[in-house]
């Protein structure tokens, strides 16, 4: 019966949208943004001085049958010859009773801008396909339940697939200190629907950032302690979010706290509180392993069981007298984004050309 009536909500959704009203796509979502970099900005693309692989997945309200389980990998590489990163991903989200998947596949390029002996510039672009499919063997719409058989619905039906072609364009600006991004997805606003009106993801704008607030490395080890501030604010059609925590790294473990949600500024929601999310992490050598969970604070309450999220980082081919030479200061976001950070030496400032 919970499986039946999921069909007939999924499908009541499907039926909206053939009407007037207003859908909005939703885009996958990590708790651990800055463990999946390139997805959060393309300029973050080639971010370490080598190779990094990062596989992530997050399994959102396992306590609702078939809810929303999301896989990640990418890879990106700097190339200091032409002081640029590339980068790729390719994600699969699965959500809903009737298999609702969408795929993405995704090309990052990143250029490094050296405006002084303080401050970088990176620019970067993205090229992304992208893929929703859903089986409507498994679709049971509401007319279907009420009249007993047939359902006019399936009429609005065209295919159980569509594919589409996507823009994103960021740039990111940062010290040893200060860093801040901002990103624009859906540039070309792609067509998504599987009914012959036209359906479009709206422009989303993410604008993250955060400071170094204190940070201290013994001489005598490789021990490094450092405490951190950021956020990340999120806006798409007339919703919005922000995420806001802290990371405290004492090498090589790191915690991290951070608050979701809005509790203003949304339109027809009064109250937007979405969750809090704990976070734990693990540095060992090349390798990083993060957990973190997020604790509910909808009104979807405890029965939603949270959000489980798992991210591994492994770097390789490190040319770590890029940073010790002065040419590329350490991203200074968490570790999550570099894990090999705490064992490098300290970045010596030398001033070069923009190019």
């Amino acid at each position: 019966m919970i499986k039946r009536t999921c069909y007939i909500i999924f499908l009541t959704f499907l039926a909206i949208t053939s009407g007037k009203q207003n859908v909005y796509a939703q885009d996958a979502h990590f708790s651990q943004f800055y463990a999946n970099p390139i997805y959060l900005s393309p300029s973050l693309a080639g971010a370490t001085d080598g190779g990094r692989l990062i596989l992530n997945y997050r399994n959102q309200w396992p306590g609702i049958s078939n809810a929303f389980s999301t896989y990640s990998v990418s890879f990106d590489n700097f190339f200091p010859l032409f002081n640029s990163g590339i980068g790729f991903y390719l994600m699969q989200d699965q959500a809903g009773s009737a298999g609702l998947q969408t795929t993405n596949a995704a090309f990052q390029y990143s250029y490094n801008l050296i405006i002084n002996e303080n401050w970088q510039v990176v620019p970067g672009i993205q090229f992304e396909y992208g893929n929703k499919a859903i089986d409507f063997s498994k679709l049971i719409f509401a007319d279907e339940e009420i009249g007993g058989g047939s359902s006019g619905s399936w009429d609005r039906l065209e295919n159980e697939s569509t594919s589409y072609v996507d823009f994103a364009a960021s740039v990111f600006a940062y010290s040893q200190k200060y860093w801040a991004g901002i990103t624009l997805n859906h540039l070309s606003k792609p067509n998504y629907t599987f009914l012959g009106e036209e359906m479009k993801y709206d422009l989303k704008y993410t604008f993250f950032g955060g400071i170094n607030i204190w940070h201290e490395r013994k001489r005598t080890s490789v021990v490094e302690r450092s405490f951190s501030f950021s956020f990340r604010y999120q806006h798409q059609a007339k919703y919005n979010q922000v995420d806001v925590g802290v990371y405290w790294h004492n090498s090589p473990i790191e915690l991290g706290v951070w608050y979701r949600g809005l509790p203003f500024g949304n339109e027809d929601i009064s109250v937007n509180q979405d969750a809090i999310v704990a976070l734990i992490a693990y540095d060992l050598g090349p390798f990083r392993v993060g957990y973190s969970y997020d604790i509910t604070i909808s009104g979807l309450g405890i029965q939603s069981a949270g959000a489980h999220e798992i991210s591994l980082i492994f770097e390789f081919n490190q040319k770590l007298n890029l940073r010790s030479g002065g040419r590329r200061p350490a991203v200074p976001c968490s570790s999550s984004a570099n894990p090999l950070t705490s064992s490098q030496r300290k970045y010596k400032r030398k001033s070069r050309k923009i190019f």
